[in-house]
């Protein structure tokens, strides 16, 4: 069912120059404290939104250069060539293709669902003080993250 009230999203990395839109409202948003993205963020942690990436249109003269960081998960972290800042990330393949956008990317993030939960939080550099249910492990954080994207995409 289309979502008629939703509007499409500009999205960019931090300088602006590789620019893209989100034309469906995300499923999904959490916040992780793995290392990984600790370092591609450069920040402590990675506060994402993740849709199909079908619902992703990267613009024309944007140049993102993608890069795997570690297997699994089969992740490819998208860095704006101008300022080195991070502008998409995707994962899986075919159909089941997602995207995850980094929240502080959208030029608007007032139609953007709440953060839902933490994941790799023993890997958290300060504790967070927001209520939302911690995941900590490799296995424990995997799972309810993947629980989280099942329910946003087979709703009900």
């Amino acid at each position: 069912m289309a979502d008629t009230q939703f509007r499409p999203l500009a999205a960019s990395c931090g300088c602006g120059a590789s620019r893209f839109r989100v034309s469906a409202r995300p499923f999904a948003r959490f916040i992780c404290h793995c290392t990984i993205c600790q370092a591609y963020t450069g920040k402590p942690f990675s506060d994402v939104t993740v849709l199909r990436a079908r619902d992703v249109q990267v613009e024309e003269g944007a140049q993102v250069s993608y890069r795997k960081h570690k297997l699994p998960p089969n992740i490819e972290r998208g860095t704006c060539a101008e300022c080195g800042k991070p502008v998409l990330e995707f994962g899986l393949a075919g159909p089941a293709k997602l995207a995850f956008v980094p929240t502080a990317n959208y030029a608007d993030a007032t139609s953007l669902p709440p953060a839902s939960l933490h994941m790799f939080y023993h890997r958290r550099v300060r504790d967070a003080q927001d209520g939302l249910p911690r995941y900590s492990g490799y296995l424990r954080s995997q799972l309810a993250v993947i629980g989280l994207m099942l329910r946003g995409l087979f709703p009900g």
